[in-house]
């Protein structure tokens, strides 16, 4: 078996991962069973169909037949509607499958876990003379391989000859093992375990020929996120003890618990200076996104166009977005009694814009062919199907500085409140802005600085009991150095005494979020010495 590498952008092409002319991009997900499982569904029939296609050409016509029948207008072979088809006397395309099974069963369980099974021959007629209908089946060369196999295993005659390198192509025959995304099963018969389908649309139905040249819709593209998901225990571990001492204790404070060790029988506590802030997660509305992709390096969204064949789901999420990069930058600043005595921070990430929306839905634009011209697809977003997506600063990168401070947040000589200034960044005339904040800051006299001990001779304070006894406002301002093209999210405001955890649910936990309209964030405090 020979293999031409010609080394194409796997964007591009990949059979195990793309669709071929036809495919429709909606209803990807099709089965319930997991991916791996799947997989290793489609490797288990894959080997038992090359055995049955190098050794028979009466299989290989009866494959080339049945796809270029076009059933659902691709060259598809369902397997459900055709395997128990006479291939050649008496026997059925199942019964030649049987005829290579090890084990009673084996095709059986293959069946039932893959009820969408279909065999597709793909068409290459781009790179070489191969396609259902110049496929020379008197030719026994003939592998096949499987669209959710991550390996890309080939097989030929029930051996495994090699794995395909992403992005490659062969230049010989082949069968690709898949799900059918244009048909659903609507029934199973509890008894016999047989299934019913449907198409999804009566536009992949091909007995009933669409009479219009074009059409157009509004396909599914990406999942929307859960933005009020509770979180695991792992998250908040080092907020669920003040959680559980407090969510019962009016205007007690979690993080008194978590910063100076005070519970509920208000007993005074030391500032633990192990003990920082970080921001856990932010997300960008989607209402933004007009604003935000204004200038060279930000990604856009861009019209695309496909001739011949439908572009699958992971193409288009590939095309879809220009080149570049968004840039966040989130700057901190926590007021103290003196100036010396206030906080200031810079946190920057750099993020695709893939990581920052999800497109839930796709516009379609159908063209179909004519005698004269080939069909062709035109894709399009609208910005009202963006959605927004938590983005997680650890997951961008694990060493990426996301604390807040890089001080403790000591409430004797610090302001109750942290203050963000967002923006997206854009390079430009650099420039100052002022930012007035209101800040609260505690009665003196809920703390001591005798009780708290000294480090080095400087004086710790101890917070008396859990809240306070009374506040105090002022005013401030503080100067941000922006550039004049940067696009302004907002400035949040967080309070000490704000929760952390606000409610519970089977061990999961919903956090407290504070919003400017434009961004939304969520800081936790964390251990510096049991954090890993």
């Amino acid at each position: 078996m020979k293999k031409v590498l010609l080394m194409l952008a796997s964007a591009f092409f990949m059979f195990s991962c793309s669709q071929e002319e036809g495919t429709s991009p909606i209803n990807e997900n099709t089965s319930n069973s997991p991916v791996s499982a799947t997989a290793d569904a489609q490797l288990k029939f894959a080997k038992l169909l090359s055995q049955a296609a190098s050794s028979n050409v009466e299989v290989r016509s009866f494959l080339k037949k049945e796809a270029l029948a076009q059933f659902d207008n691709d060259y598809d072979i369902f397997y459900p509607m055709i395997k128990d088809k006479k291939v050649f006397g008496d026997q059925s395309f199942r019964d030649v499958l049987l005829s290579y099974c090890k084990e009673a069963n084996e095709l059986s369980e293959i069946e039932q876990s893959l009820p969408l099974l279909n065999i597709m021959i793909p068409d290459l007629s781009l790179f070489w003379d191969f396609n259902a209908a110049t496929w020379d089946t008197s030719d026994k060369e003939v592998a096949v391989l499987c669209r959710d196999d991550k390996n890309n295993t080939l097989y030929e005659n029930g051996e495994n000859i090699g794995n395909m390198v992403k992005g490659d192509i062969p230049d010989f025959p082949c069968l690709v093992v898949k799900n059918n995304e244009r048909m659903k099963v609507t029934s199973i018969n509890t008894r016999s375990g047989e299934a019913t389908y449907e198409f999804i649309s009566d536009a992949f139905d091909g007995s009933k020929k669409v009479q219009t040249r074009h059409y157009d819709a509004d396909n599914d593209l990406e999942a929307t996120e859960d933005l009020n998901k509770y979180v695991s225990k792992d998250v908040v571990a080092t907020a669920i003890n003040a959680w559980r001492e407090f969510k019962n204790v009016p205007n007690a404070c979690q993080r008194d618990y978590i910063y100076y060790g005070i519970n509920k029988t208000n007993t005074p506590g030391t500032l633990n200076r192990n003990i920082r802030e970080k921001l856990y997660r932010f997300r960008i509305s989607a209402t933004a996104f007009g604003r935000i992709a204004d200038a060279d390096g930000d990604q856009r969204l861009q019209n695309l166009t496909q001739a011949k064949r439908y572009l699958s789901n992971e193409e288009i999420l590939q095309k879809i977005w220009t080149d570049g990069n968004f840039e966040f930058r989130f700057k901190s600043y926590i007021a103290g009694e003196t100036n010396k005595d206030a906080m200031e921070h810079k946190l920057v990430f750099s993020i695709k814009a893939k990581d920052v929306f999800s497109i839930e839905k796709i516009h379609l634009h159908h063209k179909n062919g004519t005698a004269f011209r080939q069909s062709k697809n035109f894709y399009s977003v609208d910005i009202n199907n963006l959605r927004s997506k938590w983005i997680y600063p650890e997951q961008l990168n694990a060493n990426i500085d996301n604390k807040v401070f890089m001080l403790p947040w000591d409430l004797y000589n610090k302001a109750l409140s942290i203050h963000m200034y967002v923006e997206e960044f854009d390079p430009d005339q650099t420039i100052e802005k002022t930012v007035t904040v209101v800040n609260e800051f505690t009665n003196k006299a809920d703390f001591s600085l005798e009780g708290g001990g000294s480090i080095d001779s400087v004086k710790l304070s101890a917070k008396l009991g859990y809240g306070f006894s009374h506040t105090t406002t002022s005013t401030n301002t503080t100067t941000v150095k922006t550039s004049v093209g940067s696009d302004e999210l907002g400035t949040l405001s967080f309070f000490f005494y704000d929760p952390i955890i606000r409610a519970e649910s089977n061990n999961t936990y919903k956090l407290y979020d504070v919003s400017s309209g434009d961004v939304t964030a969520t800081i936790l405090p964390i251990n510096l010495i049991t954090t890993k």
